[in-house]
């Protein structure tokens, strides 16, 4: 019976061994997925809020900030501190609003910035020039949306249909939305001028008749 118990006692032991280095295994597992989740929600906090409300920026105020220091790129990377062209160089003579923000469109149209039409920088950009006006905006003007500048250096792909259904009534468009960052707010308060800093770039259309609130 000795030998069989023997056997046993190893197989329980070896086993038991298995267990062991499962256990710790699974607990420094779950300690490098606890680190993670403390490490996203630090990242989550910082992050939090409208894009233009974390500091200040040259596109924006005309502050001279690195973009390691601005509180959208992530300083650790290396690309941020050794790659990317600073703004203060980049954007020194583009045109700026009536508000000091930096007006992308004149800045295209005057020549001060050509983007390249494809990859391989052959002609296939194919603008379409026609404005929508969205009339759903309470007291405030009519919005003006132009196509035109959008794709001077955008392809239709780029908003349609991820972001906008091409079908009218389709996109129940609100600034509540847009402040949160689903349609015009995935690029503007980003690249594009923010909607909250210069209401009349868009609401631009005066109303057929005085509204209220």
């Amino acid at each position: 019976g000795w030998p069989v118990a023997r056997a046993g006692a190893a197989e329980g032991g070896a086993w038991g061994r298995a267990g062991l280095r499962r256990g710790a295994w699974l607990t420094w597992l779950g300690g490098a997925l606890l680190l993670l989740w403390a490490a996203a929600g630090q990242g989550a906090q910082v992050l939090q809020g409208p894009v233009w409300e974390r500091g200040k920026h040259y596109q924006l105020d005309g502050e001279v900030v690195p973009v390691q220091e601005d509180g959208i790129h992530d300083p650790s990377d290396p690309a941020v501190q050794f790659v990317l062209q600073q703004p203060v160089v980049a954007m020194k003579d583009f045109l700026r609003d009536n508000r000091g923000i930096i007006d992308w469109v004149k800045t295209l149209e005057q020549g001060y910035i050509q983007p390249r039409e494809t990859l391989t920088g052959e002609p296939g950009m194919f603008p379409v020039d026609f404005d929508i006006i969205f009339k759903n905006t309470a007291s405030m003007p009519y919005v003006r949306f132009p196509h035109k500048p959008h794709t001077e250096w955008l392809t239709c792909a780029n908003c349609h249909p991820a972001i906008f259904l091409p079908q009218k009534g389709a996109n129940p468009i609100t600034m509540s939305a847009i402040i949160q960052g689903k349609y015009c707010g995935v690029c503007h308060g980003k690249v594009a001028f923010p909607p909250t800093r210069n209401c009349g770039r868009c609401h631009s259309v005066p109303r057929e008749k005085p509204g209220r609130r």
